[in-house]
């Protein structure tokens, strides 16, 4: 039998060895989240792990060098079966030089500094957080099942007890009313737990989730590709001199080249926001489209003759046919997370 795979890591992982530690979310009622709906939480045995390390071994030899804990929470393992895990990675594969997982907050909040403690010692390096939001009336719009003050309380747990911590935060999940507040909490939240990295995953509303449903119902007004990217000035503007390193590592971002470290490089990422939110209405909009149906990648590539003339005809020949091409850009959006 082939050893069990799950369905999500962190982009950054794309290159790591996945073990699935547990299944599922044991949460799972994120109004943004598609993953896993459906599904039922499940802890894994040791012994199921243990013989998916010895199937990747046989496969592999000792050449993984990066390991990825899945699937949403693994820490809600026991400490002493997640200990016996890790050091069963590192005894089978002694090149791996860093080992990551997923966690919640309402789960780091809840573990003793002692166990944490053990679980990093025995060789988990990194933690990969949905911190979302540090707004209270966003967390609670969404049902993430966590508060700003536990947010805060988890991410200096980890930080605390030696973690690398790696906190996500989605740009335009308080929708218009709270995108204010949600870019002023959340950049206070970051600087009250210091992470060493944030990373941005603009929000999608995905149809079928709950945040479709309060779209569709009015409860929820999102955000516009543009006023997206103005909440994430807001939001970087706001860190004030936190040190940190912004990664804009997800496809679902606009620019993805908004990559720097804080606070040395603020100026640089606010630079590159402004280039894009002063270009005419027309020029914004094709960036859009040509982000979002692949036909560049960057801001820089605008500038290209070839580009540009590329996505204007695919827009002309939308509208002759009677398609809105930004409302055709955002479906190849959804299609594509």
């Amino acid at each position: 039998m082939s050893p069990e795979v799950g369905p999500i890591r962190p982009p950054s992982e794309a290159g790591s060895l996945l073990v699935r530690v547990s299944r599922n979310c044991p949460w799972n009622r994120c109004a943004f989240c598609p993953v896993f709906k459906e599904k039922t939480f499940s802890r894994r045995s040791v012994r199921e792990v243990l013989c998916d390390l010895d199937d990747w071994r046989e496969r592999y030899g000792d050449g993984i060098t990066t390991v990825f804990l899945q699937d949403a929470n693994p820490l809600l393992t026991r400490a002493d079966d997640l200990v016996t895990i890790l050091e069963a990675i590192r005894e089978r594969f002694p090149r791996v030089h860093r080992i990551t997982a997923y966690a919640r907050s309402n789960t780091l909040a809840k573990r003793s500094l002692e166990d944490l403690a053990r679980i990093r010692r025995a060789g988990l390096d990194r933690l990969h957080v949905g911190l979302e939001s540090g707004c209270d009336a966003v967390l609670e719009t969404v049902s993430k099942g966590t508060t700003r003050a536990e947010q805060i309380e988890a991410g200096r747990k980890a930080k605390e007890t030696g973690f690398e911590l790696s906190e996500y935060v989605m740009p335009g999940l308080g929708g218009r009313r709270l995108t204010d507040a949600h870019a002023r909490d959340t950049a206070s939240a970051v600087r009250a737990i210091g992470p060493d990295f944030v990373r941005i995953r603009t929000t999608a509303v995905v149809p079928g989730t709950g945040l479709a449903e309060l779209a569709e119902s009015g409860a929820f007004d999102p955000l516009s590709e543009v006023e997206s990217v103005e909440e994430i000035r807001r939001f970087l503007t706001a860190l004030d001199g936190c040190r940190t390193r912004i990664e804009s590592d997800h496809d679902m971002n606009l620019l993805l080249e908004l990559r720097g470290r804080l606070p040395e490089d603020l100026e640089a990422l606010i630079a590159l926001i402004d280039r894009f939110l002063n270009l005419d209405e027309a020029e914004q909009d094709a960036f859009v489209f040509g982000r979002r149906t692949g036909l560049l990648t960057h801001l820089d590539r605008m500038k290209g003759e070839t580009v540009s003339r590329r996505i204007r005809e695919s827009m002309a020949d939308l509208r002759a046919r009677g398609v809105d091409p930004l409302a055709a850009a955002a479906i190849l959006r959804m299609q594509r997370l």
